[in-house]
């Protein structure tokens, strides 16, 4: 299993033109039938040139790419409906199981947000928290506990949706990006689709349970790919802690301190010696269950994505990805 480095350019395009061909060749009887699409991300597959070589393949560029279960190390993760562990920088596939099941995200949601608010939006820009926006019908729902008419700006609440995973800051972010919760709904599901995320369906910027509300866990692995490309969503999920100042309605400053939901991040979890884990995002609900999607890097520098899904007890979820890590400096 290996992974492959080209372009995701001209990749509609290229798709038309195999169908186009396709019923060409089949007379157009309306029995045309494609291949496996998975194959066009495997050695040897794609548009060959005129010297014979491969010249342009379909997906994304530096993309570990498995359309089966792989076990190339030990690890426990008999309690997860789904898991998987990458190098992301051999583009080595080292775990596995069950990655393109549909399952609920819970608040692992919230890398889709950042990385819609980031690629659309502008970081120093502020607004004002509305009442629908901190309005929820679900009890125990995690806030960065903000009210009507609070202002914030849009890098201070990317710290509040990935530290403490607010869902207020993510509806918040929604309705300043987009102009409303539903079209920046429409954004997100928009950016899945260009990344090849095509098993994700999202309802909501927060990640509240919905049953039309799902992803994979190669889907999340996408989305994260595609966010740590800004360096402020790493520098965010680095942090332990975020410290923040803002005005309230009334013009009087708020102060707050939000502490990181990931016990990786807390320190409350360990790791080898000469692993670090470098940022990640929570995800929990009664649906969902407990999920995490986790960089790592090793003593080389390399660095690792870890994802977890469906864990029905959170100090379960951190020994199963903890599992990941025991052969990393051997």
């Amino acid at each position: 299993m290996r992974c492959i480095n080209k372009g995701l350019k001209r990749a509609v395009s290229l798709f038309s033109t195999v169908l186009v061909l396709g019923m060409f060749l089949n007379g157009c009887s309306g029995n045309t039938e494609i291949e496996n699409t998975f194959t066009a991300d495997r050695p040897g597959f794609g548009i060959q040139g005129e010297s014979g070589d491969t010249d342009i393949s379909y997906f994304a560029e530096d993309l570990c790419v498995a359309d089966e279960d792989v076990r190339a190390i030990e690890a426990e993760t008999s309690d997860a409906l789904a898991a998987c562990f990458f190098n992301l920088d051999t583009r080595e596939i080292l775990y596995a199981e069950n990655i393109h099941d549909k399952l609920y995200p819970a608040s692992t949601t919230k890398i889709m947000t950042a990385l819609v608010a980031l690629e659309q939006g502008d970081l120093d820009a502020q607004t004002t928290v509305s009442q629908e926006a901190i309005t929820f019908h679900e009890s125990g729902v995690s806030t960065a506990k903000l009210k009507e008419g609070d202002v914030l700006t849009l890098r201070q609440l990317l710290y509040g949706l990935l530290v403490v995973s607010a869902n207020d800051a993510a509806n918040v972010i929604a309705e300043m990006t987009a102009g409303s919760i539903d079209q920046f709904v429409a954004l997100m599901n928009e950016k899945a689709a260009q990344i090849g995320a095509t098993n994700t369906h999202f309802v909501n910027p927060n990640g509240l349970h919905d049953e039309e509300h799902y992803t994979t866990a190669y889907d999340l692995y996408l989305m994260f790919q595609e966010a740590m490309k800004y360096d402020l969503f790493l520098e965010i999920l680095e942090a332990p802690s975020y410290d923040v100042t803002y005005l309230s309605a009334g013009g009087t400053e708020v102060t707050a301190s939000w502490t990181s939901s990931n016990l990786f991040t807390k320190g409350d979890v360990t790791v080898p010696d000469g692993v670090s884990a470098a940022g990640g995002k929570t995800g929990t609900t009664s649906a969902a269950k407990c999920c995490l999607v986790q960089l790592f890097e090793d003593a080389q520098g390399q660095r690792y994505v870890a994802i977890i899904l469906g864990c029905s007890d959170r100090s379960v979820m951190y020994q199963e990805m903890q599992s990941f890590l025991s052969d990393l400096n051997n």
